[in-house]
């Protein structure tokens, strides 16, 4: 019965130190990850930002011809389409830019910090500064 106790025990001990370490490869995975997340960002918001550029020229270029008279409704409404469009591929793009970025960097920033406490104890011998 004892035996049993103390293999449990051990078994919870190993568990509970497996699930506190720190792996690497999940620092390596959310990293790509939120790298991802930023490249998919950067990209919506210059697609967006192009086609908002293009559809307001193309807009006041349409009412620049028309002077004298009202232009077409249906390339007004195109031009106006190609506009919102162009704002909600940026409304998309610049949340994912900005989050995907930070949180890269917070994630860099604690894997450098796990490693540096790893560095202290990997010979045996350290000596860890807390405040």
């Amino acid at each position: 019965m004892k035996a049993l106790i103390l293999v449990l025990l051990l078994a919870i001990l190993t568990v509970i130190v497996n699930a506190q370490s720190e792996n690497s490869l999940i620092f390596g995975n959310a990293v790509v990850k939120y790298k991802k997340m930023e490249r998919v960002g950067t990209v919506l918001t210059v697609i967006g930002g192009v086609t908002f550029f293009v559809g307001n020229i193309m807009y006041w270029k349409i009412f620049n011809d028309y002077s004298n008279s009202e232009p077409p409704e249906d390339k007004v409404n195109t031009y106006s389409h190609v506009m919102l469009g162009g704002l909600g591929l940026m409304a998309v793009g610049i949340p994912l830019w900005t989050i995907g970025r930070t949180k890269e960097r917070h994630i860099k920033i604690e894997a450098e910090l796990v490693r540096f406490k790893g560095l202290s104890s990997a010979n045996g011998i350290g000596i860890k500064i807390r405040f």
